[in-house]
């Protein structure tokens, strides 16, 4: 059998530059914007970030898009992620029937493209998630051999400015804060040459935040590797850098601008933990009578859900997904989320619309505020750090996806052994796209229980990337957490030949 390639993934589409030729591309365009008419879409807003690959691929989507008679919007800086949702909720406010198409591989290696898409009312879809089953669609089209993209005339191209100032302007009234009102604050900004750094670099020096930054300059060759702020010791340079400095926090971010990393000199935090001062901020400034849900995925440590529940938070388990998360917040009626990865969402409004997705200022102005009202939650955060172990998330390279599923099921085995309480599906039946093992914790209804030896891992394989197993295990100390570890690192190496990767 044949194996056709395919550009579409589970969150977005998203490929090696050398995979796809410029017809491919193309191709990919038109089925985008077949399921854009199916679904009564008539303008696009088109943006990028750095990575190399973006030009050409928002030409090829530019001349696609004209030649189909859609409206266009098209901002040619290079932006982040979140800026680019922002252009969109904009330009809805006009156009209702607006798409987003964003240009970019997020974290991946230089050599990766994408696109990431929303539809109205700025809402990501993803494979089976969205109008018409979302990328399922788009997919179907794309290999849909008598499909073809009829040509309308009247399509047009209106270039826009970068809205960086409006998109400042208006998460600093979101957040509740004035210019230079967390003055005293000083921070290390790492943003791994991504296009985040200068409207972040802008937006947190407006605010009055003392900034250091490294690899502020936006740089499509991504000179120090892959741009994932996540993976093990990424961060040690921003570390070295607040010491120096006598910094008060560490904040790196993705290429893309949609994964935040908090820390202090010491190291990085875990989101979970994260995520109290900004609930701290979020929960202030509303009177909520009844917990408010909040969204996590498998790999936040049970830790933290304990210490969200202190703050009226009714913690709620969902599956790992940008697009499903962002959907299921907003059937859930959640006030925010948080993925051990290091993506925040929350709702936003912007006039009579509100949407559930990504601001990364907004999270960190939230952040911030509650650290400027008391610097102390910083040593508080410090302290449930240090009293727990989290691995980071650890990933292996097999020879093929056969060779893969056999190293994942060898390490659930080693789980089964150990008498741990494995699930792949949350309590609503909602599946979780991978393992959760849990060992010593109980969780019902949002309330958790934990014992002295607890721990708890997440075992998946990866979305974007052939043949990768993805790790990550929280426990209560070092010594229990390692020891797992180690054992499921000798066990991947030795047995199934893997390989180590970002």
């Amino acid at each position: 059998m044949i194996q056709v390639k395919d550009p579409i993934k589970v969150y977005d589409a998203r490929w090696e530059v050398s995979e796809f030729n410029d017809h491919e591309v193309a191709r990919l365009f038109e089925a985008t914007l077949g399921y854009a008419r199916l679904i009564g879409v008539d303008t696009l807003t088109l943006t990028r970030d750095a990575r190399l690959g973006c030009a050409r691929v928002m030409e090829i989507g530019i001349k696609v898009a004209l030649e189909a008679g859609f409206r266009l919007f098209v901002c040619f800086d290079p932006i982040s992620t979140p800026l680019s949702y922002f252009v969109t909720m904009q330009t809805i406010r006009n156009f209702p029937a607006t798409m987003g198409l964003t240009i970019t591989a997020s974290h991946n290696p230089k050599q990766y493209v994408g696109i990431k898409y929303t539809v109205p009312t700025v809402e990501a879809i993803g494979y089976d998630c969205g109008p018409s089953g979302g990328l399922k669609k788009v997919r179907e089209l794309y290999h849909q051999t008598d499909f073809e993209l009829q040509k309308v005339p009247g399509g047009s191209m209106t270039i826009l400015q970068n809205p960086v100032d409006d998109y400042i302007n208006y998460t600093f009234s979101l957040a509740g804060l004035e210019s230079n009102e967390l003055k005293g604050l000083s921070i290390v900004l790492d943003t791994f040459n991504g296009s985040a750094g200068p409207e972040l670099y802008r937006a947190l020096t407006k605010a009055g935040v003392s900034v250091t930054p490294h690899r502020l300059v936006p740089n499509g060759e991504f000179p120090t590797g892959s741009p994932n702020p996540t993976s093990q010791n990424k961060m040690n340079p921003a570390m070295e850098l607040a010491v120096q400095k006598n910094a008060d926090l560490i904040i790196g971010m993705d290429g893309d601008g949609d994964r935040i990393v908090f820390g202090d000199q010491q190291g990085v935090f875990s989101a979970g933990f994260v995520m109290i001062p900004i609930l701290k901020s979020i929960l202030s400034d509303t009177d909520f009578v009844k917990p408010s849900k909040v969204l996590y995925d498998p790999k936040v440590n049970p830790m933290a859900l304990l210490k969200w529940g202190d703050l009226n938070a009714e913690p709620v388990l969902f599956r790992n997904g940008h697009s499903q998360i962002k959907a299921f917040m907003k059937e859930a009626g959640a006030i925010a989320g948080a993925e051990e990865s290091g993506h925040f969402y929350h709702r936003l409004p912007l006039g009579d619309m509100v949407i559930s997705g990504e601001n990364s200022l907004y999270t960190i102005l939230l952040f911030l505020k509650s650290v400027h009202a008391n610097k102390g939650i910083i040593s508080e955060i410090r302290t449930l750090q240090d009293q727990i172990f989290t691995s980071g998330e650890f990933n292996f390279e097999f020879a093929d996806d056969t060779i893969r599923d056999q190293a994942m099921y060898a390490v659930i085995e080693l789980f089964e052994n150990d008498q741990a309480r494995l699930t792949t599906h949350s309590e609503n039946g909602d599946d979780l796209e991978g393992t959760v093992v849990y060992k010593g914790i109980a969780v019902q209804s949002g309330k958790i229980t934990l014992n002295d030896d607890w721990y708890a891992a997440y075992l998946r394989t990866a979305t974007n990337e052939k043949g990768v197993v993805r790790s990550y295990i929280s426990s209560c100390n070092t010594r229990i957490g390692k020891a797992l570890q180690e054992k499921i690192v000798r066990l991947l190496t030795d047995q199934f030949k893997g390989k180590e990767i970002e």
